[in-house]
């Protein structure tokens, strides 16, 4: 139960890289940290849905920290978001581990495969020295 929710991620991480270059929004900071508090913010969902009180406190912290990440990444340098865009992949697969994981169990290798290639677009186009409006 992780390669096809894996694989599925990282279809759908190519189809936004996608429809973000067909938008013409593939190169805006905006795009890409708006991005990331979108995806920042799924966990606080799979939290309210348990009803937990502990549970949508902590993962409401947690998603701060990444909205933190994405508007100093917005403000300050690009590669934050990579980052961010990345460690959040890795924080998918290591939550289970560490938390109570209010996800469902495919939701992991999934939004892994999502990060993980939206993280390498990102990254390719800053090594390529293309900058974000």
């Amino acid at each position: 139960m992780f390669w096809m929710p894996l694989i599925s991620g990282a279809i759908l991480g190519g189809a936004t890289i996608a429809l973000m270059e067909i938008g013409g929004v593939m190169r805006q900071r905006g795009t890409w940290a708006t991005t990331m508090v979108a995806i920042a913010s799924f966990y606080v969902v799979f939290a309210i849905q348990t009803g937990d009180t502990l549970e949508i406190i902590v993962h409401s912290g947690l998603a701060a920290g990444f909205v933190i990440l994405a508007i100093v990444g917005a403000r300050a340098s690009s590669w934050i978001l990579a980052a961010a865009l990345l460690g959040h992949g890795l924080f998918d697969v290591a939550v289970g581990s560490v938390l109570s994981n209010p996800a469902p169990n495919w939701w992991g290798p999934f939004c892994l495969g999502i990060d993980v290639i939206l993280a390498l677009a990102l990254a390719v186009m800053l090594w390529r020295g293309q900058t974000l409006d």
